[in-house]
C-alpha cells in the first residue's frame, strides 16, 4: 500500500468506525511516583497503530495493566464499545479480545505449534476439558493457510527461524482470541511489545506482511516499538507518549522521522556531534586480526587502533554479525591468529581475551549479556567477583559501591544496584552491561547491534559513552545493520560482502546513502 492509499484507508476509517480499543485519563504511580498521568488512546478496527516513546515514558505500563499484570489508579477502559472495570484480574483483557506478543514471545521450545494455540486458547476454558487434537490441528492449519505462514503445525519452536516463532506467536494470540466468538466474529486487537527487537532485518518484512493482513480483515494492531522507521513503514497513525503524558498522535502517512523525534524528545536534533576522531594509527593496532576464518568470514584481515570506532555491516548472511564473536572467542574461529597488545593468540578464548582487555557486549543481551534474574548488583559485579572475594567472603559492600557509582554516572534508571536486571527497559540493561565492561578499563570493545531495542533518548546516551571511551584511547568494533548508527558513532565503516571485506568508508564520507550503496552494489556484483 502507498502512502497515498495509506492515508486514504485511514480517513475513511476515521469518519466510518468507532475505536475497538479506546483508553481516557488512564493513570497509574508507584510509591507516589506517576508512571501515567492521564492518558489518551484510540485504536480503531482496520489500522496499525504505533505507540513510540522514550525509556519511562508509560508505554510497558499501560501494556502490563491491558494485559492485567498492573491495575490502574484512574481512567476508563472502552473495548468494542463497552466499558471495561478495573481491575481486570489475572487475565487482564485477554477475555474481551485482546491478544498479547511480548518481546520475549513466551513460547518453549519443545512444544510444537499447535501445542502452543491450542492450550493458549484452553486456558480460557472454566475448570478442566479434553483437548481435541484432531479438531485442534485442522484448526491452526486453517491459521497458518490463512495469513499463508509456511510452517508444518506439528513442528517443534526450536526447528523454526526467528521469525517463523515471531508468526507463531501472532497466530497463537490472534487463534486464542477466535475460541470465544459467538457466531459473527468481532474485529481484535492485537498488542505487540517490540516483537522485532531480536529479529534479522531482512526478515521484519515477513511479519510486517502478517500486520497488513490482519489489519486488512478489520482486526487492530498496537505495535510499540523503538524503531522510527518500522513505524513510519507499517502503522496507519502513531502515538507517542513523554514522562507519562500524551505527547501527541499523528497520522502516519506525510508524518517524518524528525516529526517522531520532536514528539518524542521534546527536541528535532536526535543526533549527537561525533566530534573529529584522534586515531593513534602511529602505535601498532590495539587488536589485529590475520587470515581470520569462521563460519561465513574467510580469511579476514582487520587493524583496531586506538581512538576509533570501526563499524562493519553488509547484508544479513554476509558474515559481519560474526565478527565480534571471532575476535573475543565466544566463537572458534577454524583459521587464522588475533594479536592484541602485542601478543598473538592462535586459540582465541573468552577468559583470555578479557584478561588481555577485550570485551563484548553481544546482540541479545537478555540470553548472552545480563542475567534476567539477578540484580543489578550482582550482573556488574561479575568482572570483579575474583578481586573482592577474601577467602569464602565476597566483599559486597564494595561491589554495592561501585555499582550504585556506576548506575549514577551513566543515569541507570532506576539507579537501584537492587533492582532486577530483567525489569529494566532495554537501554537501561545496555547501559548497565556497558557500564560494567567500561568499569574494567577495557583497551578493545566488541559491540554487536548496541543499541538494538534502545529507544533514541537512550541511543544518544549510549553512543556518548562509548565515544567518550573511545576519547580516552579505547578501540571500538561495532558490527550492525542499522546505518544510522554507523553514521553517528563510526570513524570509518568496513563493508563485508560473501564474508570477506569488500570496501571502506571514513569519516565524513559515511552517510546512509553511501552504505547502503557499498552493501547492495557488492551483493550485485
Amino acid at each position: 500500500m502507498t502512502n497515498a492509499e495509506q492515508s486514504e484507508h485511514t480517513d475513511d476509517l476515521a469518519v466510518t468506525t468507532a475505536p475497538l480499543l479506546e483508553i481516557s485519563g488512564l493513570a497509574k504511580a508507584f510509591n507516589g511516583v506517576p508512571a501515567l498521568r492521564g492518558v489518551d488512546l484510540a485504536v480503531r478496527p482496520g489500522e496499525v497503530h504505533g505507540l513510540l516513546g522514550a525509556n519511562g515514558s508509560g508505554k510497558s505500563t499501560l501494556i502490563k495493566i491491558l494485559a492485567g499484570f498492573h491495575d490502574a489508579d484512574g481512567g476508563r477502559v472502552t473495548v468494542h464499545g463497552t466499558s471495561v472495570q478495573s481491575p481486570f484480574g489475572a487475565r487482564g483483557l485477554r477475555d474481551h479480545g485482546l491478544g498479547f506478543v511480548h518481546q520475549d514471545l513466551g513460547l518453549a521450545s519443545e512444544a510444537s505449534v499447535v501445542e502452543h494455540v491450542a492450550l493458549d486458547g484452553a486456558g480460557q476454558a472454566r475448570g478442566g476439558r479434553r483437548v481435541d487434537w484432531k479438531a485442534e490441528r485442522l484448526r491452526v492449519r486453517s491459521l497458518l493457510e490463512r495469513f499463508e505462514i509456511d510452517v508444518d503445525a506439528d513442528a517443534k519452536i526450536d526447528t523454526l527461524t526467528p521469525v517463523q516463532r515471531a508468526m507463531v506467536a501472532v497466530v497463537r494470540a490472534v487463534g486464542s482470541q477466535e475460541l470465544t466468538a459467538d457466531g459473527a466474529r468481532k474485529g481484535q486487537i492485537l498488542i505487540l511489545d517490540e516483537p522485532t527487537v531480536f529479529l534479522p532485518r531482512h526478515e521484519v518484512a515477513l511479519l510486517f506482511r502478517l500486520l497488513r493482513r490482519l489489519r486488512d480483515q478489520g482486526d487492530a494492531v498496537l505495535l510499540v516499538s523503538h524503531d522510527l522507521d518500522e513505524i513510519l513503514d507499517v502503522t496507519d497513525r502513531v502515538t507517542v507518549f513523554r514522562n507519562g503524558e500524551l505527547a501527541g498522535t499523528r497520522e502516519t502517512a506525510g508524518s517524518t522521522r524528525d516529526d517522531l523525534v520532536q514528539l518524542i524528545l521534546g527536541a528535532s536534533n536526535e543526533h549527537v556531534p561525533r566530534g573529529a576522531a584522534i586515531v593513534r594509527d602511529d602505535r601498532a593496532p590495539l587488536l589485529s586480526a590475520r587470515g581470520i576464518t569462521g563460519t561465513r568470514i574467510r580469511d579476514l584481515d582487520l587493524d583496531l587502533f586506538a581512538g576509533e570506532v570501526v563499524g562493519v555491516t553488509g547484508l544479513a548472511g554476509s558474515g559481519f554479525e560474526e565478527l565480534p564473536d571471532l575476535f573475543y572467542g565466544s566463537t572458534q574461529a577454524s583459521a587464522g591468529t588475533v594479536t592484541v597488545a602485542g601478543e598473538t593468540v592462535r586459540k582465541v578464548k573468552p577468559s583470555a581475551s578479557m584478561k588481555q582487555g577485550v570485551v563484548l557486549i553481544p546482540a541479545d543481551r537478555k540470553a548472552q549479556g545480563g542475567a534476567a534474574a539477578l540484580n543489578l548488583l550482582e550482573n556488574m559485579s561479575l568482572p570483579f567477583l575474583a578481586q573482592r572475594a577474601k577467602g569464602f567472603r565476597i566483599g559486597w559492600s564494595e561491589l554495592e559501591t561501585q555499582a550504585q557509582a556506576t548506575c549514577e554516572r551513566l543515569n541507570v534508571l532506576p539507579p537501584n544496584p537492587r533492582a532486577e536486571f530483567g525489569h529494566l527497559s532495554g537501554g537501561n540493561q545496555q547501559k548497565a552491561l556497558l557500564g560494567k565492561w567500561l568499569d574494567t578499563a577495557p583497551q578493545v570493545m566488541l559491540l554487536n547491534e548496541p543499541t538494538q531495542g534502545v529507544d533514541i533518548g537512550a541511543r544518544r546516551e549510549i553512543f556518548k559513552l562509548i565515544r567518550s571511551a573511545v576519547a580516552e584511547g579505547m578501540t571500538v568494533l561495532c558490527a550492525t545493520s542499522d546505518y544510522e548508527q554507523l553514521v553517528e558513532m563510526a570513524d570509518r565503516v568496513v563493508v563485508i560482502s560473501d564474508g570477506t571485506i569488500q570496501s571502506e568508508i571514513s569519516g565524513d564520507d559515511i552517510t546512509k546513502d553511501a552504505l547502503a550503496s557499498a552493501v547492495y552494489a557488492e551483493e550485485a556484483s
